[in-house]
């Protein structure tokens, strides 16, 4: 049986890994609770949460309020509107920028006129074959 061959490398795995690295600890830090909230005590309760518990486990859930209770009405205010925002301003490019396009414009260009003169030069070569084939006589 003949050897297998050995995996290569992906060429992403350590991308992936150091990503990894570095949004776990973020992740970690962003569910964590804030400093503020857990150093805050907690209410004090009057009844103790052994009996907390005993006393919410016999007790029927509540109903929830009808729905006129959920939420006050609301009043309609009309207020001004603001007008919209100026719309922004159009940003010049740079000489750079422009430089740059011009080039990909020749380039574009360039490609253009080189593929057409290729179809033409390709054109001809068929049309000359084709002339050389039908006068050229059997070699017989």
């Amino acid at each position: 049986m003949a050897p297998r061959p050995r995996p290569r490398p992906r060429p992403w795995a350590p991308a992936r890994a150091a990503t990894l690295t570095l949004l776990l600890p973020l992740l970690l830090l962003a569910s964590s609770p804030p400093s503020g909230a857990a150093a805050a005590p907690s209410p004090p309760s009057a009844v103790p949460a052994t009996q907390r518990q005993v006393a919410s486990s016999s007790d029927p859930p509540a109903s929830p309020p009808p729905p006129a209770q959920l939420r006050p009405p609301r009043r309609h205010r009309h207020r001004r509107h603001r007008p919209p925002p100026p719309p922004p301003r159009r940003r010049r490019l740079n000489f750079g920028e422009r430089l740059g396009i011009a080039f990909a414009g020749v380039a574009v260009a360039m490609q253009v006129v080189l593929g057409a003169f290729l179809a033409l030069r390709a054109w001809h070569l068929r049309r000359l074959d084709r002339a050389e084939v039908s006068s050229s006589t059997p070699l017989t």
